[in-house]
């Protein structure tokens, strides 16, 4: 038998007794959809199981002695790291852990946390067009808990990078819980590196440095995107204030240094803040963004 083999075999022995949350759908069809997730993913064979074996830990008798023996090492650490260790606590405490473990977790332990909750808000957005808000009754906090938690989680996936499968699960938070866009055609720039390259080019808003670059903008679409940014950018439009201070300390907490007696960093960060909110990207985004372009020395 596979790896694989083994584990839906014993993920389904292990789970037998129990049904997804609010239903009567055996609750291996969860386990099994995350495994199959990694799996098109192009994921490993030991992530694959891992993702397959992912709530064993957490929801039945299986012990880590047990995964590590009929499983080996590497998929017990995987396990371990998308499992809750301490379910006496509350549940903002819980998944406050589980923002913070995962921000500095593995890719494997990432990429199958973030299969496991692809599969998770993919059915709540299902039951959302069936039942309506009343959907939201099945879990133990509210939508507006559940919207913190999954825009948490596209945050901690990819605080140390990211990887194609936290795309999707961006594309299925932002439909499920908004906002949405104020133009759809947008959508495509926002994983277009090219893009962000020309923009960064741009960021203290020199007008000869833009239509030097306009043809390029317009050739990806962006051209209207990018004369917004700078409209918004500096002074900083006033619907994007706190956010121009959150991200400000966000950058410096995770190491960006800003010369404090110059009007760039108040340009660069202003330039930052109107890019994220326009296009509805997540700090690390812009952090990830930011650093390559400190690299090409373009900042």
């Amino acid at each position: 038998m596979t790896l694989i083999d083994k584990a839906i075999e014993f993920a389904a022995v292990a789970h037998r007794e129990q049904r997804r949350k609010g239903t009567e759908i055996p609750y291996i069809s969860h386990p099994y959809a995350v495994g199959m997730i990694l799996q098109r993913a192009g994921c490993s064979e030991e992530v694959v199981a891992a993702g397959i074996l992912h709530d064993t830990l957490e929801d039945t008798d299986t012990t880590e002695e047990d995964l590590l023996a009929f499983f080996g090492p590497k998929v017990l650490e995987i396990v371990k790291g998308c499992s809750e260790p301490d379910k006496g606590a509350s549940w903002e405490e819980r998944k406050q852990h589980t923002l913070d473990e995962l921000k500095h977790a593995t890719v494997a332990i990432r990429q199958t946390s973030c299969a496991d909750k692809l599969h998770n808000i993919r059915s709540i957005k299902r039951d959302l067009k069936q039942y309506g808000e009343e959907a939201w009754s099945r879990f133990k906090r509210g939508r507006d808990s559940q919207e913190w938690y999954y825009k948490g989680l596209v945050e901690s996936l990819g605080y140390k990078s990211r990887f194609k499968l936290l795309e999707e699960l961006e594309d299925e938070v932002e439909e499920v819980f908004g906002p949405s866009l104020d133009n759809a055609e947008w959508r495509k720039l926002r994983r277009n590196r090219k893009f962000f390259d020309l923009a960064f080019e741009t960021v203290f808003g020199n007008q000869e440095q833009l239509e030097e670059r306009r043809a390029h903008f317009e050739r990806i679409g962006a051209w209207e995107l990018i004369k917004k940014v700078h409209q918004r950018a500096y002074p900083i439009h006033p619907e994007y204030e706190a956010d121009f201070d959150r991200l400000a300390n966000y950058l410096v907490e995770r190491g960006i240094e800003f010369q404090s007696n110059s009007e760039g960093p108040i340009i660069l960060i202003g330039f930052c803040t109107a890019l994220m909110q326009l296009l509805n990207l997540y700090p690390h985004e812009i952090y990830h963004h930011f650093k390559r372009n400190l690299k090409r020395g373009i900042l």
